[in-house]
């Protein structure tokens, strides 16, 4: 997790790995280092992330998610919405 005075690397950085950054999709919400387009940018990645993991675990390709993973899901949408971003993305599912 970055230091709360440690620089934030650049947006492309983050995309790679939001959770490395912040330890939960408030912490995201919350700092003043990003602005509000930004964020909504990195949480929706970050939920494209955790639906590709249930997904995967789902059809056995993952080890056991962490009870977490759904948990954790929820509160990026939570986020989302906080920041007045109401949009219905189209995310992974499984077909057939």
């Amino acid at each position: 997790m970055t230091a709360v005075h440690e620089a934030l690397p650049d947006i492309d950085t983050l995309l790679g790995d939001v959770s490395r950054y912040f330890e939960t999709p408030h912490d995201l919400v919350v700092t003043d280092r990003l602005n509000r387009a930004e964020k909504i940018l990195l949480l929706r990645h970050w939920e494209h992330d955790l639906q590709l993991l249930m997904v995967a675990s789902e059809e056995n390709m993952t080890t056991d998610l962490p009870p977490t993973t759904a948990h954790q899901l929820s509160e990026v949408k939570s986020a989302l919405v906080a920041l007045g971003d109401v949009s219905v993305p189209s995310g992974p599912a499984k077909v057939g």
